[in-house]
């Protein structure tokens, strides 16, 4: 079979002949029937600075956001059959450390695996993944729509830690996890929904999905259009998707006291708090961060949601594309909002 295969430390990748995966007594066989490209993808692709970090072995097939159908189920499986319709949560937990054993599989500090990363991906035509990390998929969906679960949890993830309902909220960077967190915080009850970015067209699309006010952050001061829509207290809550240094000190003037900031964004460098007594001990601000979605919580949440038919999973496909054209479709990735689908 075809696959992406990340194989040296440097820009790039390879597109070549692997071997269809065997399966372990407690793995089921997916065939992948659609796929998406992450900003995360990109960064493997461009193995910054983060991704060096990480010390990946190599190689390892590319791509964790996927949807498919089971067809072999190892021995050991419960509740999976051949057949099923599936997509994928990306972290592969230990499941029986301290850290899982209360509740945050999803943050396993035992050696967790992670697809398209330490397990191979999904940027192939099989992929082999443990039971824990399976997640049904309904009828309803296609597996287009089930290949973009994952980052939507991800929003989802980030908006119930925020706690919008009845409160307002600045959404920081609005790209196409940006753009699911403001449609989800609109459904969830935020009463007043700031979104910042630097791209006019894609600050329209926030207000087409229900953002309130749209703030330029070129054109506009993010602190000063935040406290005057505030009545001079602040938003209730940001999450902030850019992982810029100047802009999560604007987010920790823009938040009110007791306030809470969501960080989600990939941050390179160490990263300074300007004023950090005043702006953040002082006003004994809650900072925290998410990584990739709670298991299995917020899968229930995310389908409840979807099941409302409220939210649309098809305005956020920008383009589809054959998994052949990769370099194509990494070119294509600054250019378009929403994620680029492959099959």
């Amino acid at each position: 079979m075809k696959a992406i295969v990340k194989e040296e430390k440097k820009i790039g990748f390879s597109y070549k002949e692997v071997e269809k995966p065997a399966i372990s007594r407690d793995e089921v066989l997916i065939k992948v029937k659609a796929s998406a490209l992450c900003k995360s993808d990109v960064d493997v692709y461009e193995w910054t600075e983060l991704v060096d970090k990480a010390d990946y072995a190599r190689p390892f097939i590319m791509g964790h956001e996927f949807a498919g159908e089971i067809v072999e189920v190892g021995d050991a499986v419960h509740g999976y059959k051949v057949g099923d319709r599936v997509a994928a949560e990306t972290h592969i937990p230990c499941g029986y450390c301290e850290t899982c054993r209360n509740g945050n599989q999803h943050i396993c500090g035992n050696h967790m695996g992670v697809l398209g990363r330490t397990a191979n991906g999904c940027f192939t035509e099989y992929v082999a993944l443990h039971q824990k990390s399976v997640v049904k998929i309904p009828d309803n969906l296609t597996y287009e729509q089930g290949a973009i679960l994952e980052p939507f949890a991800t929003a989802m993830h980030a908006v119930s830690k925020a706690n919008p309902s009845g409160k307002s909220l600045l959404i920081a960077g609005t790209g196409t996890i940006g753009q699911m967190a403001v449609e989800i915080a609109k459904y969830l009850g935020c009463t007043k929904l700031f979104a910042l970015d630097v791209n006019d067209l894609k600050l329209d699309e926030s207000k087409k999905r229900g953002a309130d006010i749209i703030i330029n952050g070129i054109k506009e001061d993010l602190v000063e259009v935040v406290k005057r829509e505030t009545n001079g207290y602040g938003v209730d809550a940001v999450i902030d998707f850019t992982g810029n240094e100047r802009v999560i000190n604007q987010e920790v003037e823009a938040v009110r006291i007791a306030g809470t900031i969501v960080h989600v964004g990939m941050v390179e460098k160490p990263l300074t708090y300007h004023n950090f007594m005043y702006g953040v001990v002082y006003k004994e601000l809650i900072v925290t961060g998410i990584f990739g979605r709670r298991m299995y919580e917020t899968w229930t949440e995310t389908m409840n949601i979807l099941e409302t038919g409220k939210i649309d999973l098809n305005s956020f496909i920008s383009k589809q594309m054959k998994l052949e054209d990769f370099d194509k479709a990494i070119e294509e990735f600054p250019k378009v909002s929403g994620r680029i689908v492959f099959h």
